[in-house]
C-alpha cells in the first residue's frame, strides 16, 4: 500500500495523459522506438513500436529499421562537426497507426517519449483528438513516459500485464501515468567528449573532465536529462551509480530496468551487484543494448538504471 503522501499522487487519469471517449473493446498499446525493448516482452505481449527519424548530414534514417547504434557512432567518428540529431515520429506515422487499429475496433494507449525531449506526446495527442472525431466510440490515452529507453519499457511492461489481466482501460492509463512521474533513472556515462560532441556540455568542460577522468552520471528530471553528478575515476562513479539505486528506490520489490551502450560487462556486474546487495530478483535487460536513437544521446560506454521511488496498488512483480 502507498503511504498517505503518496496517496496525493494517485492522480485522475488526464493528468500526464491525454484520454479521449468512451466504450472499450480491445486495447492496442503503441510506444515509440526511443523505447528500449526486452525481447522477452515483446515475444509475449503484443505491442506496436513507431521507429524515430535520425538524421546524418542530409540523409535520414528510421531507428530499428535502416540504422543501427554503430552506425550512429560511426558516423560521430567520423565527422565530429556533423552531429547526429533526433526528431519526433512523423505525422503520417501516427495517423496510420492510430487509424488502423480504431478500424478494426480497438481501443489505444500510447507511450510517448518525454515531452521534455520531443514534441512526440503533443503531436500525438492533437492526432489523437482528431480522428476520434471519425472513431466517437474509441478511445485513446496518450502517456507522457516523462523519460526514455528501458524506464519507458518498465512503464508500458505493467501496462501490458494489467491489459493481459483484462483490468479496465482508465486503470491501466491511471497507473502508466501514476509510475511515469515515479521513474528514476540514472545513467553513468562512458565519453564525457561525447556529451560535447552533441551540445549537452561544453567543450572546454569536456576536456578538463577528459584529463581528470571524470565520469559524469546523468538522469532525468522532469523529462529532461540532466547532470547528477561527476565523479572522478571509473570504480568511484560505480559504486556511486549502486550507491543511488539503493538510497533512491524504497520498494526492492520490483523489477528494474538496464540499458548498456557497449557497455555489456558493466552491466552484468551491476546485475549481480543489485542482485546480491539489494535483493533485486526481476530485471529488464533490452537483449541489443541501446537502440540508435538513444545512442545519439548518450554515446558509447554507458550504463543505465531504471526503478520506480513509489509503486501503485496494482503492483505486479513478475517478468516477463
Amino acid at each position: 500500500m502507498l503511504s498517505k503522501s503518496r496517496h496525493r499522487d494517485k492522480i485522475k487519469i488526464n493528468f500526464n495523459a491525454n484520454v479521449f471517449k468512451e466504450v472499450s473493446m480491445g486495447i492496442q498499446f503503441i510506444t515509440d522506438s526511443m523505447c528500449d525493448v526486452d525481447e522477452a516482452i515483446l515475444h509475449r505481449y503484443p505491442f506496436e513500436i513507431l521507429p524515430i527519424p535520425i538524421t546524418i548530414g542530409d540523409k535520414t534514417f528510421f531507428d530499428g529499421i535502416d540504422i543501427t547504434p554503430d552506425m550512429v557512432i560511426d558516423a560521430v567518428d567520423a565527422h565530429p562537426d556533423t552531429f547526429p540529431k533526433t526528431s519526433q515520429v512523423q505525422t503520417v506515422a501516427y495517423q496510420k497507426a492510430f487509424e488502423k487499429h480504431l478500424a478494426r475496433g480497438d481501443d489505444i494507449i500510447y507511450l510517448a517519449l518525454s515531452s521534455g525531449l520531443s514534441g512526440t506526446f503533443q503531436t500525438a495527442s492533437l492526432i489523437a483528438s482528431q480522428l476520434l472525431e471519425d472513431y466517437p466510440d474509441r478511445k485513446i490515452a496518450v502517456v507522457d513516459s516523462l523519460c526514455a529507453t528501458t524506464g519507458m519499457m518498465l512503464i508500458l511492461h505493467q501496462g501490458l500485464k494489467l491489459g493481459k489481466l483484462g483490468r479496465p482501460f482508465e486503470e491501466i492509463v491511471d497507473t502508466m501515468t501514476f509510475l511515469a512521474r515515479h521513474v528514476n533513472i540514472y545513467f553513468l556515462v562512458g565519453d564525457i567528449k561525447w556529451l560535447a560532441k552533441g551540445g549537452r556540455i561544453g567543450k572546454n568542460v569536456a576536456l578538463i573532465g577528459d584529463m581528470l577522468k571524470i565520469k559524469p552520471i546523468l538522469y532525468f528530471q522532469d523529462g529532461r536529462i540532466l547532470a547528477y553528478e561527476k565523479i572522478r575515476g571509473q570504480k568511484k562513479a560505480e559504486r556511486r551509480l549502486f550507491e543511488l539505486v539503493d538510497q533512491k528506490m524504497p520498494d526492492k520489490r520490483q523489477c528494474v530496468g538496464f540499458i548498456e551502450s557497449k557497455a555489456p560487462e558493466l552491466q552484468e556486474k551491476a546485475r549481480k551487484a543489485l542482485t546480491k546487495d539489494l535483493g533485486i530478483k526481476n530485471f529488464i535487460v533490452p537483449q541489443a543494448g541501446a537502440g540508435a536513437a538513444l545512442t545519439v544521446h548518450i554515446g558509447p560506454k554507458c550504463l543505465g538504471i531504471m526503478f520506480f521511488d513509489a509503486l501503485p496498488d496494482n503492483y505486479i512483480n513478475v517478468t516477463p
